[in-house]
């Protein structure tokens, strides 16, 4: 009976499969991380520039009182709120009627605070509303307005209350007209011809010390101090950018009577005149010969004095002046820090929707200059902006000029590894290899070897399964380290990025 159950036993043994009693087969898989990539936009700046606003307003101190009043100085402090939050503003006030020299009795105040001196009282803004309640008031009526207004703006250039190139606006304010046109005692109804000669003549040299001006105001103008070409303003021209004289005044016509503190519209025809002429006259250094659009302009420049609600008075005119920006442009921009990876080859630059080309020596494109430091992005107004990282220098019609942007799109270059780590001592003949799902050979070329030592796998206790690529297995940084058993791969058996690899052996125990 004992005989018999060995004999089973060993029938029993032998039937067995020679894997059951094996070490079980180690599977190893794992997959490399894909490609790192880097994609943005590249945006563009520029400089906020507050425009130059020069203003002088001339209020009448002669009978106007009525007109100093809630409603005027409201629509002054709004005029002042507006260019104080928009403009880089210098202003002057200053009386229609001065009883000692041009500046008797002006204020100014400025964003800049400048102190001009010359007899000007330097004010703070906010008593703008205040002081032109307190003009020394003249006795009698007669008044030379636009002689009075040519005077001022001629008398305080060189003191900085006018500054070359900037808006010049003028804001007269006044009841009657004027009258220093009259040497012989006629009233203006039929005698126009006689007052225009005389406006002309102020408008002209108004006009000059403006400058780009063609002249046209001299012709029948009386007694100009600039000749046709406004030879002898000098240093005069302020070269505005844009002048306006504004007349508050009865806008009523002759014989109307909407304005009956005034009295007859006929008594503002010259301001109304001068007014109209200033704001018709092209500038000749201009394309289309204005600033602005004049037909935008309401009244001609003109705001009814009769019409105390005058709140919106520069409206038209600020609507003209434009906040001022300088556009920055750039032929550098960076697409990636210093310590990121980037493949050249990868790059691609958009720009409005159509791909950059790279730069081949003339016209447009881009170039990759690689890691710079503190290398100036921007061009002009000035050099700036500097940026450290990797650079793309934009050449041609690929610079960026605000507000323009770059898309940009790279890959770091491709992560290549010559080796698979086996994590125990396999036996020899064991070892089976996929990459991808495709199977690899045992093979010197285009295959795999086991690493010996002798007869025996090798162990590395510190490995770098990284090589430079399919073509150079030279070790490649940063690297990779691993500690264990390793098959050597050849040709195209190495693999890079995003590859999913599969390798099962038997270990052998030890």
């Amino acid at each position: 009976m004992k005989k018999l159950l060995m004999v089973v036993t060993f029938i029993l043994m032998a039937s067995c499969a020679k894997e059951e009693f094996a070490t079980p087969k180690n599977s190893n898989g794992f997959s490399t991380p894909q490609t790192e990539t880097g994609a943005g936009t590249v945006g563009t700046s520029f400089t906020y520039v507050q425009p130059p606003v020069d203003l002088l307003f001339v209020w009448d101190n002669t009978s106007s009182s009525t007109f100093i009043n809630n409603n005027t100085k409201a629509a002054l402090n709004n005029v002042v709120n507006n260019i104080s939050e928009r403009f880089d503003y210098h202003v002057m006030l200053a009386p229609l009627v001065s009883s000692g020299g041009v500046n008797a009795g002006t204020y100014f105040f400025s964003k800049d605070g400048t102190s001009p001196g010359g007899g000007v009282q330097n004010i703070s803004k906010d008593q703008a509303s205040t002081v032109i309640g307190q003009f020394p008031p003249a006795g009698g009526t007669g008044e030379a307005g636009l002689q009075r207004i040519n005077d001022l703006i001629k008398n305080n250039q060189s003191n900085g209350v006018f500054r070359d190139e900037a808006y010049t606006l003028i804001i007269l304010m006044s009841n009657e007209d004027s009258s220093n046109w009259n040497t012989t005692g006629y009233s203006l109804p039929g005698n126009h011809p006689v007052a225009e000669e005389y406006m002309k003549g102020k408008v002209h040299d108004l006009l000059c010390m403006r400058g780009n001006y063609d002249g046209s105001f001299h012709s029948g103008a009386k007694n100009p101090t600039y000749n046709a070409s406004c030879s002898g303003v000098g240093s005069y021209r302020l070269n505005s950018t844009m002048m306006r004289l504004i007349s508050i005044t009865a806008a009523a016509e002759p014989g109307s009577s909407s304005c009956p503190q005034v009295g007859d519209g006929e008594k503002n025809w010259i301001y109304r005149k001068a007014s109209q002429s200033v704001l018709s006259t092209a500038y000749t250094n201009l394309t289309g010969g204005y600033p602005f659009i004049p037909a935008s302009v309401t009244n001609g420049d003109q705001v009814d004095i009769c019409n105390t609600s005058f709140r919106s008075l520069f409206s038209s005119v600020n609507s003209a002046i434009d906040d001022a920006i300088i556009a920055h442009k750039y032929n550098f921009i960076k697409i990636a820090d210093p310590n990121k990876l980037v493949d050249p080859d990868t790059i691609v630059l958009t720009k409005s929707g159509v791909n950059i080309p790279e730069y081949t020596g003339s016209g447009s494109g881009f170039t990759y200059r690689g890691v710079m430091t503190n290398k100036d992005t921007r061009y002009e107004p000035t050099a700036g902006e500097p940026q450290t990282g990797h650079m793309i220098q934009l050449h041609g019609n690929a610079r960026l000029t605000y507000p323009e942007s770059i898309q940009y799109y790279y890959e770091a270059p491709k992560k290549f590894y010559g080796y698979v780590h086996l994590d125990a001592k396999p036996q020899l003949g064991s070892i089976s290899l996929k990459i991808n799902g495709s199977t690899i050979s045992e093979s010197s070329s285009n295959g795999w070897k086991l690493m010996m030592n002798g007869s025996e796998p090798q162990y590395f206790s510190n490995f770098n399964i990284r090589v430079v690529s399919e073509s150079d297995t030279t070790p490649a940084y940063p690297s990779v380290i691993k500690s264990g058993y390793f098959l050597k791969l050849y040709g195209s058996a190495v693999y890079s990025d995003g590859a999913n690899v599969e390798v099962n052996f038997y270990p052998t125990g030890e």
